[in-house]
């Protein structure tokens, strides 16, 4: 995988190479939603069914955004032709369903007479694809184009970690309970596909569909119970899930320097 990294690199510092010697540049920085597709959007949580919990391809990944930047670089001897770079940052929460399993943990600990609080952080993904590819744009009006594009390269992706703290009080008794879960790092190919429309070069709208590949879900939990602020039950392990494959919907808005 450090072989794959080191050579979409070189190749993007090729690329930027020859722009600046015999090319014309746009560079563009856009904003847009995400709609997880398929298992990474699905969840169990009344069987706590999630990749992040359990052995699961299901990843109970919700709506997301997106950030990120477009280097296109014009290939002279092709007309509408380009020859593209980009690097993203999305952000997934949690959908409807884990949060609703979020909820019903909160209200269960609240029937016991002696909690003070109970706090939840529930993982979110995250994913930084980095890609090279090839764009077209076709021009339809004065200052109306159309385009389309695909890339290829890499995606880094993880998850937040899972944090639960339970704090109870009994008199002059004090106790925690505590459950945490973080995960691994994981870099996997990555491909996207993409159309869209551009204004007066210097708005544009796009839909992109991204396949990030497959992710294993490695990582490390632990539950500690502490009483009076002494550790009374710790118990640490670690934890091999299945893999999960992230795609998604984007729809974006750009803006071209």
């Amino acid at each position: 995988m450090k072989r794959q990294i080191k050579k979409i690199a070189l190749l993007i510092i090729a690329i930027l190479g020859v722009n600046y010697v015999n090319a014309q540049t746009d560079f563009s920085l856009h904003l847009g939603m995400l709609f997880p597709q398929g298992n990474f959007a699905e969840s169990r949580m009344d069987n706590q069914n999630v990749a992040w919990l359990t052995k699961s391809n299901r990843a109970g990944a919700g709506l997301g955004f997106d950030a990120g930047m477009k280097f296109r670089f014009n290939v002279p001897s092709v007309k509408g032709l380009g020859i593209i770079a980009t690097a993203d940052f999305f952000l997934n929460m949690p959908n409807d369903d884990v949060k609703s399993w979020k909820e019903d943990i909160v209200d269960s600990y609240y029937e016991y007479s002696d909690l003070d609080e109970i706090t939840i952080s529930l993982p979110h993904y995250i994913n930084i694809p980095i890609m090279v590819g090839a764009n077209y744009e076709y021009a339809i009006k004065n200052n109306i184009k159309v385009w389309a594009e695909a890339g290829l390269g890499l995606n880094i992706g993880t998850l937040t970690d899972f944090k639960m703290l339970a704090e109870f009080s009994d008199g002059g008794d004090y106790l925690e309970e505590k459950l945490e879960g973080s995960y691994q790092v994981n870099t996997s190919m990555a491909f996207q596909v993409g159309a869209g429309i551009m204004f007066n070069s210097k708005y544009s709208f796009g839909v992109h569909y991204y396949e990030l590949g497959s992710q294993k879900i490695k990582g490390k939990q632990f539950e500690d119970e502490i009483y009076n602020g002494e550790s009374i039950n710790y118990d640490e392990w670690r934890f091999t899930g299945k893999s999960i494959v992230p795609g998604m919907l984007t729809i974006r808005l750009g803006y071209h320097f």
